[in-house]
Order: C-alpha cells, then structure tokens, then sequence
C-alpha cells in the first residue's frame, strides 16, 4: 500500500500546487496560460467525480437486484412507511421478512402500553399510543434507524420497482460529488481528491449500497459552518445529521465546547445559548412527530443497539478472538442484521471499552480546551474513538469519517497512506473476505478473517494514540473564523 500510494501523493501534490497558481493569478493580472491551468483543474474535478461515481456504483453491482442487501432492506422501510405492511407481498418473502417474520425482540407497542399503565400514565395517552398501528401506513418506522431515514429511502423509490437499487446506488453517488464540490469549494482541491481517493478505497463496496454518505455529508456541513463560528448553522446541520442516523449525537460536545469558548456574550445570555436551543429545537420537533406517528418505532432504534452484542469487527470482538487463541470460547451468530460474537469475557470487556471511550473523549476535548486541536480535529477525533471502542465496527463506519479526514488532513502523505491502508483492510474484510465463504455466518471461518479485522483495528488504534500524542506536544492553534488554518501533520 504505501509504494501504490507514493505515485498518488506526487501527482496530488502537482494538481495541489496548479490548483495554488490558479488561484493567484485570479487576482494579480491574468497570465498567459493561467486560463487553461484552471480549465484544465476543472477537467480534472470533473473526471474524478465520473471515475469516483462509476467505482462506487460498480463496487455495488454484484448486491443488486439480490433481496437480502441494505437497499432491499431501505425499500422495504419506504414501501411500509408509505403503504402498510400489506403492500410489502409485492417483494419476495426473503426481502421483507425482517418485518413481516421479525427473529429479533423489539420493543412492541402492547410493551409500550403495559409500561404505561404500569406507571399510571393517563389514560387517553396509552388509548392514543395503543391505536398507533404499526402495520398501517404513516405508523410503520424503521427498526433501526429514526423517523427522517425515510426521506432518502423514499427517494429511490422514484425509480421502478425493479430498479431500486440501482437509483438508490446513484442518488448515494450523487451526495458523494456533493460531499466532494464540498471539500473543493471550502476546503481545497488537495482535500477533494483526497476524499475521492478515501471513498473509493475504504467505500468502495458500501457507500453506494448505504445511506450513510447522507448523515456524514450534513455532519461536514456543520463543521464547514463551525470552522467559520456561523453557530446556529453549524448546529442546525448537526441535529438534522443526528436524527437522521444517531451517531453525530457524541459531536454536541466538541461544538457546544468550541463555541462556547469563541462566544464573548455573557454566561446566561440567549445569544450564547441560542446555538445548543436550535439543536435541541430540531431534535424536538423531529422526535415529536415520530412519537406521534408510532412511540413503538420511535424507541425501537434504542433497544435495538442497546441489546446487540459485539459486532465481530469492532476492537472489543478482537480481543475477544486473542483471548479465543488461548481457549476461552467464541461463537459467532448472525443477529440484529450483522454477524456478532459471543463469549464469556464479553461483560468484562465491555466496560473497559466504556473506560476507554471515556478517557479518550476526555483527553481529546481537554486538548480541545487549551487549544491545541480546532473543532474539526476534535470532531474527528471524537468519531474515531466511538468506532474504536463502541459495539459495532461495520465497513461502512468508514463513510462516516472519509471527509473529515479528507478535511483535516488534505494531501499530507502520512495521512494518505495510513488511512489509504485502512481503507485497504476494511474493503479486503468486505466484500473480499465475506465473499469467499459460502454464506455470511461461516466468514469467520476463513483463515485471514480475525486476522485482517485484528489488523486494521491495531492499525487504527496507533493512527488514533499518535494522533493524540502529536497534538498534544504542539502550541495552540486557531479554533475558528474565515481564515483558519488547520494544523499541520
């Protein structure tokens, strides 16, 4: 990986520095030649974006048109939402069993109900909350995910039926162009190809099958707006970031705690509150008409993580598998959607994972306080460690960082080629080493299985401590405004 990726670090370094010759001659008198150099960049944007479109819809082609795919899933959400549960015997049984022969335990309304009444709630409430129908339509809510997943789910719905997948696949590229045009526009053309480079090796067989490229493009959104302390902005797009799909909720520390430290307004003023009321405003409104439509689905995303067990990926499934090499039993199972394992250390692993996360958070924003790190390396930052140390490390958590690396780090080779390799592993784990096992629960029999997810883990953890190291010997650098400068690597 970092011989391929010298070659790719010279020729962004090229492009970095046309793309610096243009910029300049746009103000000084225009040069001769200067007109092509920029038209020839934009060929180059242009180009790029193709290339990265055609990858990410062809790192998907092999799960098209199959029922038992994320897309089929999403499909089967939208058509339920829209319609009931009875339009879903349109589909194949297979595709929508999950919601007509659930296997998972999920909160029920008639649980929600003998709740209430336990607890004495009044009675014109639990009558409201026990005509919510979740197999009619408006009622019927993802299991996983919250009420505003819906909306790009629905989208694709705009093509036939027997196309879903494909339009899905396409609308997913299109907000990586956008994520991309991001990166150029506010960023730089350096930070872009990056990007490119980044989703089309770590996201190249899920971003185009997954919906998360929509919650990180809006989490790039907020932090484009934070860089620039626009506060209400920047925690609009968070909040709509996090009621999309919950993972931005952790980010509310890192944004609350720099824009409190770059606010010059009193304590108990609105002005300095304002910014966390519209998080909390949007938050609201958006639970609140979920808890209209349907309480069971509404919670049922919090129950559903809540009671999974490690996802065989994440960090804590690896030292699961160590301690597995030295007798202590493993058993793989496919529950809630994903391949999961089991063991005896599990409930001792697991609140070590917690004590970790919470050391590295807080060492991470106390970096943040004596302002060594801007709110876009604490926000990555932050990312990192609950993918390290949360339940689950699925390939496609790799979209959700993909532009805030690209962000932070731009064209720096290290950063190229560390997460260049990171990206490498997490695709050779899927779809490569997935696919080379006659069906999803036997993948840990392959033999590189455990090893290559132990791996990258490893390789992510030492890219996470140097980062942290790193930066915490530098001087302080500038939080925010126009004219930040994001700290050298």
């Amino acid at each position: 990986m970092p011989t391929r990726s010298i070659p790719i670090v010279i020729w962004i370094g090229k492009v970095m520095k046309m793309d610096i010759d243009a910029r300049t001659s746009h103000s000084a008198p225009l040069k001769e030649g200067a007109g092509k150099r920029r038209l020839w960049l934009y060929i180059v944007d242009v180009c790029i974006m193709v290339l990265m479109v055609c990858l990410l819809v062809y790192g998907v082609s092999w799960q098209i048109f199959r029922t038992f795919t994320d897309a089929a899933r999403y499909e089967c959400y939208a058509v339920d939402f829209w319609q009931g549960t009875k339009a879903l015997d349109r589909f194949p049984v297979s595709q929508c069993a999950f919601i007509t022969h659930p296997t998972n335990a999920y909160v029920t309304t008639q649980d929600v109900v003998q709740f209430m009444q336990s607890h004495e709630v009044p009675q014109f409430v639990v009558n409201f909350v026990a005509g919510q129908d979740s197999t009619l339509p408006f009622h019927a809510l993802p299991h996983e995910y919250p009420l505003l997943t819906v909306v790009p789910f629905t989208l694709a719905l705009l093509a036939p039926t027997y196309w879903y997948q494909v339009g899905f696949a396409f609308l997913m590229a299109l907000v990586a162009v956008g994520i991309y045009v991001m990166l150029l526009r506010y960023r730089s053309r350096s930070a872009a190809i990056a990007f490119a480079f980044y989703i089309g090796v770590g996201g190249w067989g899920t971003a185009a099958g997954r919906f998360d490229l929509v919650p990180s493009a809006l989490t790039l959104i907020a932090v484009l707006y934070a860089m620039r302390s626009r506060w209400n902005w920047a925690f609009f797009w968070l909040a709509l970031a996090t009621v999309i799909k919950f993972y931005p909720l952790p980010l509310l520390l890192p944004f609350l705690l720099a824009q409190q430290m770059t606010s010059r307004e009193k304590w108990l003023s609105w002005r300095r509150l304002a910014p966390l009321g519209v998080f909390v405003g949007v938050c609201i409104v958006t639970f609140g008409a979920s808890f209209l439509l349907s309480v069971e689905g509404t919670i049922g995303p919090l129950s559903y993580f809540e009671n999974r067990p490690f996802q065989i990926e994440s960090a804590a499934a690896s030292v699961l598998w160590l301690a597995h090499l030295v007798g202590v039993p493993l058993q793989p199972v496919f529950t809630y959607g994903s391949l999961n394992v089991l063991s005896p250390l599990a409930s001792a692993v697991s609140p070590v994972m917690t004590l970790l996360l919470l050391l590295g958070l807080g060492f991470t924003y106390w970096l943040q306080w004596r302002r060594k790190i801007d709110v876009a390396l604490s926000t990555l930052l932050t990312l990192l460690i609950v993918m390290m140390t949360g339940k689950v490390f699925s390939p496609q958590y790799m979209i959700w960082v993909a532009p805030l690396v690209a962000y932070v780090g731009r064209a720096n080779y290290r950063w190229l080629v560390s997460w260049g390799m990171l990206s490498l592993l997490t695709t050779m784990i899927y779809p490569f080493l997935y696919t080379l096992s006659h069906s999803l629960t036997s993948a840990p029999a392959v033999y590189l299985f455990y090893p290559t997810v132990a791996v990258r883990n490893l390789v992510l953890l030492i890219f996470i401590v140097s980062l942290l190291i790193y930066y915490a010997r530098v001087k302080s650098v500038p939080q925010s405004g126009p004219q930040h400068s994001v700290l050298k690597s």
